[in-house]
């Protein structure tokens, strides 16, 4: 015998009624997806994507490729603003898929953030910051 106190190699228990179909839900609407202060942030976010990958046209990691992902180094669980540009680095999509493939190397190179570090600004966003000015101006002087 089973927990259940029930003797194995017995009958199932028997209905007295067959099953009956229900009633169509009370609810006339449908249920929304998303709500309305998700879809307003989830346009946001999308004009900053935008805005982004017009301003780092190349990737930040490699330089070589075109920058098609927006990465944000410190995830949004550990208390990332998705709508912060200085949380944001423009890859492409080898090095995107790299980052997050190698997550040792990533946090060592700052290209990921640990959860425990709470700095206010991602160390990857700082030197691109720096990086990127210099990079910039190199470009305008040989052209």
């Amino acid at each position: 015998m089973n927990r259940s106190g029930i003797k194995r190699g017995t009958q199932p228990l028997a209905r007295y009624k067959p099953l009956e179909g229900g009633q169509p839900p009370a609810r006339r609407t449908r249920i929304k997806q998303v709500s309305a202060k998700r879809q307003r942030e989830n346009r946001e976010r999308a004009r900053l994507v935008e805005r982004l990958l017009k301003k780092y046209p190349l990737c930040e990691r490699c330089r070589r490729a075109w920058s098609r992902d927006v990465h944000e180094p410190r995830k949004r669980s550990h208390g990332a603003d998705i709508l912060d540009p200085a949380e944001c680095v423009c890859l492409c999509r080898a090095c995107h898929d790299h980052v997050h493939d190698n997550p040792a190397e990533s946090v060592a190179d700052g290209w990921l953030i640990e959860s425990h570090d709470k700095t206010t600004r991602p160390r990857a966003a700082a030197e691109r910051a720096a990086a990127g000015a210099a990079w910039r101006e190199q470009t305008q002087e040989a052209s």
